[in-house]
């Protein structure tokens, strides 16, 4: 379990299901891929899409993602893990699920492209959240990890480039957490994103969608969509090195490998841009400052969180200072002792003439 709901998971992610439906054999080939931009990280406004997207054909890459963090959302939390898994279309078409009750985790495609990376994540983390993923920011920093910071997102756009278009994110309750979280670390940077041009879809969305509804546990208990939940009842096991970002995603590439074809034929026709996610929490920059420190946020930024989870408190909002008094100029501060001066020394002057004249003298 990463750093958010327990395994219960968010409200209404439970509902009656049956069995997978299986809408047959789905052949899909690369019809076309979009172009793959060339320009570099360069600062830009963000690119807002609406709730179209433009037409694209089949996903022909798909990124599982996942991320561990220093607490829920409305802590404004910060990441500390990210790995991403990226599987060609093929290798996910052509899985197949050996024979059992239940059946064996299939073994993961030989042919993937992975990264993995831990984070500083230059704030402390919840005491929950370090005790069930293992990190905390004291060994994070004792092990040289670097914060989230340009050079993170060009090895993120690197990577993105490096698969066949178009490709997809596959995050379990990402749509909740995953990418706001992910879209307010970059947004943070002040470039564009080098994901805007990806496509995403919360893998919750879909396995709700591949099964159905039976007749008979139509009065049983609602089913867990937790990703520990789903693999122990595909599987009848738990899944191993769960709570780290490479051990769940690994997991979530089993449960995908089920029923591939149908799961594909799903994100083809429900995936989005990821340029459409708005930020997990909003930055509202101080004057004179747009790209805040790594580790000055606190300092420099007023973060408010956006509505991205049931529970949140209250957004902080910057204090209005009063204006400052623009200090005087030197030659208001000289004139009145210059002044005064002038006429003492006026004053000495007629004395002194007065006393030169008087008689006797």
């Amino acid at each position: 379990m990463r750093a958010r709901p327990g395994m219960a998971g968010w409200a209404g992610l439970a509902q009656k299901a049956g069995p997978w439906a299986d809408p047959g054999s789905f052949t899909s080939r690369a019809t076309a891929a979009s172009s793959r931009t060339n320009s570099a990280l360069l600062p830009a406004s963000r690119l807002s899409m609406g709730s179209q997207a433009l037409p694209h054909g089949p996903m022909q890459t798909l990124i599982f993602l996942d991320l561990e963090a220093t607490g829920l959302p409305f802590s404004q939390p910060k990441i500390t893990e990210l790995c991403l898994l990226a599987v060609h279309r093929c290798a996910l078409e052509n899985s197949s699920i050996s024979a059992g009750q239940p059946p064996p985790v299939p073994k993961p495609p030989r042919v993937v492209d992975k990264l993995s990376l831990c984070i500083a994540p230059g704030k402390a983390c919840s005491p929950a959240a370090s005790e069930i993923t293992g990190l905390n920011t004291t060994e994070l920093e004792v092990n040289g990890r670097q914060c989230f910071d340009d050079n993170l997102a060009s090895l993120l756009q690197a990577f993105l480039r490096r698969q066949p278009q178009p490709c997809c994110l596959v995050a379990h309750n990402g749509d909740r957490y995953d990418f706001p979280l992910l879209q307010a670390e970059l947004a943070m940077l002040s470039i564009r994103s080098p994901l805007d041009d990806a496509f995403c879809v919360d893998s919750i969305a879909a396995l709700k969608a591949l099964e159905q509804p039976s007749s008979s546990s139509e009065h049983g208990p609602r089913k867990s969509y937790s990703l520990g939940s789903i693999y122990t009842r595909l599987y009848g096991q738990a899944p191993t090195d769960s709570h780290t970002a490479e051990g769940d995603v690994l997991a979530l590439l089993s449960i995908c490998q089920w029923k591939p074809r149908a799961l594909l034929q799903w994100v083809d026709k429900h995936a989005r841009l990821f340029s459409t996610v708005k930020p997990m929490y909003n930055i509202a920059a101080t004057a004179g400052r747009t790209k805040p420190r790594p580790y000055a946020a606190t300092a420099t930024t007023s973060l408010t969180t956006t509505n991205t989870s049931p529970s949140h408190g209250r957004s902080r909002q910057p204090k209005n200072l009063p204006p400052a008094k623009a200090p005087e100029s030197p030659s208001q501060e000289l004139l009145a002792p210059l002044s005064l001066l002038a006429f003492l020394s006026l004053a000495v002057a007629m004395l002194y003439g007065l006393f030169l004249a008087s008689p006797g003298q």
